[in-house]
């Protein structure tokens, strides 16, 4: 192994899982070096996408979050919102590896599950009241991980805040004119995602869709046909989720959904029925452990993971095994 050069070494440990790569690291200070580089784990972390893209054995990898394993797989035909939070504990979402937490009411940390690096995030200047909506994802524009936090303000109106990694400060993004039915926004596309209402406007729900890059609000449509899921109701119980890397809906009432749209075309705001994309195949469910504290380093952040059919977990968060570190955008790690 000593006479490996360098690009063939790092062909070969890209391949590796990050337990793997954790263990490499004590081999000698030269593959230490090499791994925590960060030209390595951008290289190893695009490896692991499109591994994960060309396993014909599973659809996606997600995250989850509950007190036992098996107690998720009990409840996941129950309601999305399992994924996303369990006695008050809040999973925000995930990027890249990285998975952004809320341990307590109005306190956020991220973590890489494997690595087991948590990152304590200033609290929100907010009221004295509970976010309602949330969200966590990467602008590649800026090279930054943001957190999202909507806060009630009105009956129709949400204000929101965003904190950035790379800044490490909470900033004012605007307000909107809708309460939220969703709470855990779906990264897709650079945008996160949720479903709202406004009681004053006699209209379907709309999806509001939060641009990373931009930071700008936008609306989306529903399909034409979602009036069935209304079924007397004054407001729908549309479940947002991510296929294949493109957004969908369905009634959550039907489970397994027996109707899901997915809009293939953001440009064009169309959506299509899609069938025979979530009806085979399975996907690989990893769940987050549910603590009080995220101790960096300090015992397993993550249970065993799950296969579970793709149907069941439309709506949970994409996934991937990273070495990323959520301290990775200090401004002293980068001077360094």
């Amino acid at each position: 192994m000593e006479n490996l050069c360098t690009g063939t070494l790092e062909e070969i440990l890209k391949r590796l899982e990050v337990r793997d790569l954790i263990r490499c690291k004590s081999v000698c200070k030269s593959w230490l070096s090499l791994i925590s580089s960060s030209l390595f784990i951008k290289s190893h972390l695009k490896h692991s996408y499109h591994s994960d893209r060309n396993n014909v054995n599973m659809k996606h990898r997600r995250i989850a979050i509950s007190i036992h394993p098996d107690y998720l797989m009990y409840r996941c035909h129950k309601t999305g919102e399992q994924f996303f939070n369990f006695n008050d504990r809040y999973l925000l979402g995930s990027c890249n590896g990285l998975v952004s937490i809320s341990p307590r009411c109005n306190e956020v940390v991220v973590i890489n599950p494997l690595t087991r690096e948590a990152r304590n995030v200033p609290n929100p200047q907010i009221p004295e009241t509970e976010f309602v909506c949330w969200g966590f994802g990467y602008d590649s524009i800026t090279d930054d991980y943001k957190i999202v936090l909507g806060f009630r303000k009105g009956e129709n109106c949400t204000c929101f805040q965003m904190f950035s990694l790379r800044s490490k400060v909470w900033k004012v993004i605007g307000e909107v004119n809708h309460a939220f039915i969703s709470t855990a926004g779906i990264l897709c596309k650079g945008m996160l995602h949720w479903v709202a209402y406004n009681s004053l406007a006699k209209q379907k729900d709309v999806i509001i869709s939060f641009h990373l890059t931009d930071e700008e609000f936008s609306t989306i449509h529903q399909p034409d046909d979602a009036h069935q899921f209304y079924f007397g109701r004054v407001r729908t119980s549309i479940c947002l989720g991510i296929i294949e890397d493109c957004l969908c809906m369905f009634d959550p009432s039907s489970l397994p959904p027996c109707k899901v749209w997915a809009m293939k075309d953001f440009k064009k705001q169309s959506w299509e029925v899609v069938g025979d994309v979530c009806e085979n195949g399975y996907d690989a469910v990893h769940c987050i452990r549910l603590l009080t504290n995220y101790i960096q380093y300090e015992g397993p952040l993550i249970y065993e993971t799950l296969y579970c059919h793709s149907r069941a977990f439309l709506w949970g968060p994409l996934y991937v095994e990273s070495l990323v570190s959520p301290h990775s955008l200090e401004p002293e790690e980068e001077e360094a």
